[in-house]
């Protein structure tokens, strides 16, 4: 359900099925192609929220199967990729219309990748040491930093005004 209401959420916003372009994967110098083909250098910060939700949630619920993390999780990325393309959000990221890599919203394709990246962060983390999921986070945070020059916390700093 909550897959097919991001489905219905994009396609009001009026978000585009794919990119046209005939590529799957975007490379960083290819900025206007990132949140429009089925992978680009921000797959991986879907990847590390993914590993990195799981792994929160399975230390705050040990009771909890691994269906229910799994719906947590694809639910907390349903709502974010919801989120993130609502107009007033893609405002925050504050790019001007000439910065390499303005954000302006998410293909669909793009965004039930987004998704999917998430899970399989998340199934990729549980099995490991909570403390090497933070290391794998923060290494792919300065990964994704020096690549493209941008990241998580890039990204909180702009939307902030930082």
């Amino acid at each position: 359900m909550a897959l097919l209401g991001k489905l219905a959420m994009l396609a009001i916003l009026g978000r585009p099925i794919n990119c046209g372009c005939g590529q799957i994967w975007a490379m960083p110098d290819q900025a206007g192609l990132n949140s429009q083909t089925v992978l680009d250098p921000y797959s991986v910060l879907h990847l590390v929220f993914g590993a990195v939700l799981a792994k929160l949630i399975w230390w705050k619920r040990p009771d909890w199967s691994l269906w229910k993390i799994a719906a947590a999780v694809v639910v907390s990325s349903t709502v974010w990729e919801v989120v993130e393309n609502l107009p007033l959000v893609i405002d925050l990221f504050g790019y001007s219309q000439d910065d390499p890599l303005a954000y302006d919203g998410d293909s669909i394709v793009n965004s039930f990748s987004d998704s999917a990246a998430t899970v399989l962060g998340a199934a990729l983390a549980l099995p490991l040491a909570g403390w090497l999921v933070a290391a794998l986070a923060v290494g792919a945070e300065l990964l994704l930093s020096l690549w493209v020059g941008d990241g998580f916390l890039i990204m909180l700093w702009r939307a902030l005004g930082l």
